[in-house]
């Protein structure tokens, strides 16, 4: 009888232990269904944020384009080389302050996205050290992070070269 009592405990106990580690298992797996969720809301902040970049770069090609056609109107179509000389200092000023607004804005906005991803990846390595984040299998795999941390910088890069090349006029081929 006590064989089959000891048999019976220890039955119950591994079905315990086996419960606390589906409930561990599902609660874990639910954290990271949240984390998952929080990049990919910063992702998408991201994506916004590059859709708003590409917008205003098209919005300063044309106005560069509408200002090189007055450009070359004033100078084919006008006699007076001091008017002209006039006309053509306020326009190029007026450019390059439009140029500074565009730089000025597409680094606010990337310096954003930066602290966005940046506080993230703080508040969750605060997280895992809280949780004890040194044992092996917990949070993000360093690699996810390297991944993502790759993909922005080279997003920032792809949007900011075109920019900067057509600023300073350099042609590639």
């Amino acid at each position: 009888m006590d064989t089959f009592i000891d048999k019976l405990a220890q039955k119950k106990n591994a079905q315990e232990m086996i419960r606390a580690n589906s409930a561990a298992e599902a609660a874990k797996m639910d954290q990271m269904q949240r984390q998952m969720k929080a990049y990919d809301e910063l992702m998408q902040e991201i994506r916004r944020v590059n859709i708003k970049t590409a917008e205003n770069v098209d919005n300063v090609r044309g106005v560069l384009a509408q200002c090189m056609e007055k450009l070359d109107a004033l100078e084919t179509g006008s006699g007076q080389e001091t008017d002209v000389e006039r006309q053509l200092a306020g326009i190029k000023s007026l450019l390059e302050e439009r140029l500074t607004q565009s730089e000025e804005f597409v680094h606010r906005e990337n310096v954003k996205v930066y602290r966005n991803v940046q506080a993230a990846f703080t508040e969750e390595l605060a997280k895992q050290t809280e949780q004890g984040g040194t044992s092996k299998g917990r949070g993000t795999p360093l690699w996810l992070s390297i991944v993502i941390l790759v993909g922005v910088a080279v997003d920032i890069a792809v949007t900011l070269i075109p920019l900067i090349l057509n600023m300073t006029n350099v042609k590639w081929f």
